[in-house]
This record gives structure tokens, C-alpha cells and sequence, in this order.
């Protein structure tokens, strides 16, 4: 508890950037994973062509030699286990990532939070895929998630 305290105080010394909303996404809004999601395919290095919350420019997700899927951006690693449906446990803590949409050819897909902190519309290319991002954008919408503070990742 004093090595919090003592934190706390140095941090209160330091401006600080405003805070995102708890939730970026509609609570009331059903949220789904796909049923076309297949961790073999789904595995691999991704682009994070738009986002909502916190999210870095690529993403990989890997499967480890125990079934967990590690996703893996700038901001760290985080393994989950994987279930029915795109939903993915954390190993650690209670968060849940919902694989909600991919398309037939698993070249972009839309992920999200369910606690409603981030989402992001991934593609397997930094560019092309029109027709595939406004899936994305429509299913991020349908899924409760305010799409109009969706920004484009560069």
C-alpha cells in the first residue's frame, strides 16, 4: 500500500492526458462473436486500419504450444483462451475479446472488448479493401460501438 501511495503522489505532480470513456460502445447493444471464426486462420500479423480506444498500428496473434491465443501490439502481450464463437478469455484478469466479424477470406476482421474499452477494424494489408472496412465500420456500429469517434490508424 505506501509503494501506491507513494506512486500516486508523483503522479498527481504530472499534467495528465484526458481520460477515455469507460466504454466506447452501447452496453444495451447485443454484442456477438462470429461464428466463422477459425483460430487457424485468424492467427498471424495484422494491420489496425481504424480504431476506437487504445490500439497500436499492427497486431499478431499467435496460438501457443498450450491453446492460448497471444495478442500482441506496442502496448504488450495479453493470452487468452479461446472459446465458441470469436470469444476470447483472458488468461489473467477478466477481460474478454470478441472476435465479432471476419470476412470469407480472413483479410479483415473487426475485434473488440466486451467491457466496451477498445475495438479495432484489422486487415491483413495497410491499404485496398474498401468494401471490407465499411463492413466493418457497419458491424462495429451494429455491435453498439459509437463509430464516430472510429480513427484512422496510419
Amino acid at each position: 500500500m505506501l509503494v501506491a501511495g507513494v506512486v500516486g503522489a508523483c503522479a498527481a505532480d504530472k499534467p495528465t492526458a484526458p481520460t477515455a470513456p469507460l466504454s466506447l460502445r452501447n452496453p444495451s447493444a447485443p454484442l456477438g462473436g462470429t461464428s466463422r471464426f477459425d483460430l487457424g486462420r485468424f492467427t498471424g500479423d495484422w494491420v489496425t486500419r481504424a480504431c476506437l480506444g487504445p490500439c497500436g498500428a499492427t497486431v499478431s496473434f499467435t496460438q501457443s504450444l498450450t491453446g492460448a491465443v497471444i495478442e500482441t501490439d506496442t502496448s504488450g502481450s495479453r493470452a487468452y483462451l479461446p472459446g465458441n464463437l470469436g470469444i476470447l478469455r483472458a488468461t489473467e484478469g477478466d477481460d474478454i475479446l470478441v472476435v465479432m466479424w471476419v470476412d470469407e477470406g480472413f483479410r479483415t476482421a473487426v475485434v473488440g472488448t466486451a467491457d466496451g474499452r477498445r475495438a479495432a477494424i484489422l486487415d491483413r494489408q495497410a491499404t485496398g479493401g474498401a468494401d471490407r472496412i465499411t463492413a466493418a465500420r457497419e458491424i462495429l456500429d451494429f455491435n453498439g460501438w459509437d463509430i464516430s469517434q472510429l480513427r484512422r490508424v496510419k
